[in-house]
């Protein structure tokens, strides 16, 4: 029989500290979805989307009002 240990409240479980679940975003379409549950959710952009692709997500998600979890990721310039 497994026990319990130290897991999270419920109500509290997989809710990062700004009170939104992640939702991991690859295209999109994918942000699009998230229109209608915007204060529930967040977007994560995936690791393996390009910086082209991420330019795009971000205008979509800041038209639409979608927090995103990591904006600058890939998107600095090196130097």
């Amino acid at each position: 029989m497994p026990k319990i240990g130290y897991g999270s409240n419920k109500k509290t479980r997989h809710l990062m500290p700004s009170g939104h679940k992640a939702f991991v975003v690859r295209n999109v379409a994918d942000v699009e979805l998230l229109l209608m549950h915007s204060k529930t959710y967040a977007a994560e952009i995936a690791h393996n989307v390009s910086s082209r692709k991420r330019i795009s997500i971000l205008e979509k998600a800041k038209q639409l009002g979608v927090k995103v979890t990591n904006p600058t990721a890939k998107l600095r310039l090196e130097g």
